[in-house]
């Protein structure tokens, strides 16, 4: 077992075919039981994935992300040398899980990416460093700064009528290592309404929730948040204060996340994602 699997063929199909009412549910077990064999019984509470806001602009417009709404996130950036320290204390537990530079930007924004990603795979050799794209900048050039970095593959998910061209000649050209490319669509997908900033066309919902347990966010300010917070609402603690960990194992977030896994919800943003 291997965690996390989230560029996995098979992973993908169960993950985009697995009926909402029970995929929350399934999802959570399955993390809970990658964790056990990963770090250990006793180890077991820790996130499966942290996503960094490494800068917070994005190049698209999407009904059904509130980055296209009240003027964004703004063009910020996360300062390198805060990211160099959660990465720093993510690797006095030897984090083995996933690591994204994205919320809700697009990470190719950003030109430090391939150097950020060096610095996580140097401090974190056990981890995946996968990229969430939609793709428009996603070159040969930049595919081989990224991978030459130690950034696991790529998770293009196609936000536009067409998917890019430029990542259609990536595919059509196998130009990309075998498994380091998964290209999706959102066709039929139920997607979560971030808090209740958007409303899909198909809106998740929730009786009990898994999804804090196993990833979280950092954003560009340093607040460690759930990853649906767009609007940083409800921070559990600041990097630049304490330690990723420390604030991971605070009373008050520890509380929190086994409170929404049975179903209780007394956060306004928990609140909109209950059933």
């Amino acid at each position: 077992m291997k965690l996390p699997l989230i560029l996995n063929p098979l992973y993908r199909i169960l993950a985009q075919n697995t009926p909402e009412t029970i995929k929350p549910t399934l999802r959570g077990w399955y993390n809970l039981l990658n964790k056990i064999v990963t770090y250990g019984f006793f180890n077991r509470d820790i996130f499966t994935a942290i996503d960094f806001e490494i800068n917070s602009h994005c190049n698209l417009e999407c009904s059904y992300c509130p980055t296209s709404f009240e003027g964004g996130r703004g063009t910020k950036y996360m300062d390198e040398l805060m990211f160099r320290k959660v990465i720093d204390d993510l690797a006095t537990i030897n984090y083995s899980g996933r690591i994204s530079p994205h919320f809700f930007g697009e990470p190719l924004l950003d030109e430090r990416l391939p150097r950020l990603m060096a610095y996580a795979r140097e401090k974190l050799p056990k981890c995946q460093i996968i990229i969430h794209t939609n793709g428009i900048r996603l070159s040969k050039t930049t595919y081989d700064e990224c991978m030459a970095a130690g950034v696991t593959g790529f998770l293009v998910t196609q936000h536009t009528p067409k998917m890019p061209r430029n990542v259609q000649r990536l595919v059509e050209e196998k130009y990309a290592k075998h498994g380091t490319l998964k290209v999706r669509t959102l066709d039929n997908l139920t997607l979560f309404n971030r808090s209740g900033s958007v409303e899909p066309k198909k809106s998740r919902k929730l009786k009990r929730c898994f999804y804090i347990s196993d990833e979280i966010s950092v954003t560009h300010l340093g607040n460690v948040l759930c990853t649906n917070d767009f609007h940083e609402t409800t921070s559990f603690g600041n990097v630049k204060e304490k330690s990723i960990i420390e604030i991971w194992r605070s009373n008050e977030f520890r509380k929190m996340r086994k409170d929404v896994m049975k179903g209780k919800f007394e956060l306004e943003m928990c609140k909109s994602c209950i059933s």
